[in-house]
C-alpha cells in the first residue's frame, strides 16, 4: 500500500468502526407501557392526579447487569411530565405482564418501580427522602398495578 492510501485507509477503517457502534447501541429502542392510575401519585419531585399515563423506558429495557436508566411519565393529555433517573432491580422471576408498584409513605403514594413483560430486571424509582426501602413497608402500602405494553413491551 503506499503513503497516500494509508491514511485513506485508516479513516475508513475508523469510520466503519463507528458506524458499527453506533448501529449496535441504537439497537435498544424505548419501552412504553400505559396505565390507569386510579389514585394519586408521586415521581420524583414531580406530583400526578389519578387519571391515564404513559410510562416509557426512555433507555430501553433494562438488563441485570446495568445500574441506572431513565424514566419519562406522562399524562395521555401531555399536560403533565416527568423525567427521572432511575436505578435498575432484579427480581427472581420474569413478570407475566407489564406491572407498575407503588408504595406509600405517610400520605403520599410513589411510583417505585417498572417492570417490563417477560424480564428479571425493572426501573427502580427513588422514593421519598429519608423513606424505608419497599421490603421493609408493610404489605398493605404497597400497590401493584398492571400496565399495558404500547410498544417494545414484549
Amino acid at each position: 500500500m503506499n503513503r497516500k492510501a494509508r491514511p485513506v485507509f485508516a479513516l475508513l477503517v475508523t469510520l466503519i468502526g463507528i458506524a458499527g457502534a453506533t448501529s449496535h447501541a441504537q439497537t435498544r429502542r424505548k419501552v412504553t407501557l400505559e396505565a390507569s392510575v386510579p389514585f394519586a401519585f408521586v415521581v420524583g419531585n414531580r406530583a400526578f392526579p389519578a387519571g391515564n399515563y404513559v410510562f416509557e423506558m426512555a433507555t430501553g429495557s433494562p438488563r441485570t447487569s446495568e445500574q441506572s436508566g431513565v424514566l419519562v411519565v406522562r399524562s395521555h393529555e401531555r399536560k403533565l411530565y416527568a423525567a427521572v433517573a432511575t436505578g435498575v432491580a432484579a427480581d427472581t422471576n420474569a413478570h407475566v405482564a407489564p406491572k407498575l408498584m407503588f408504595v406509600r409513605n405517610g400520605d403520599r403514594v410513589f411510583l417505585s418501580k417498572v417492570w417490563r413483560q417477560g424480564n428479571l430486571a425493572g426501573l427502580s424509582i427513588p422514593t421519598a427522602p429519608g423513606g424505608n426501602e419497599t421490603e421493609d413497608w408493610q404489605e398493605s402500602q404497597v400497590f401493584m398495578l398492571d400496565a399495558t405494553a404500547v410498544n417494545g413491551g414484549i
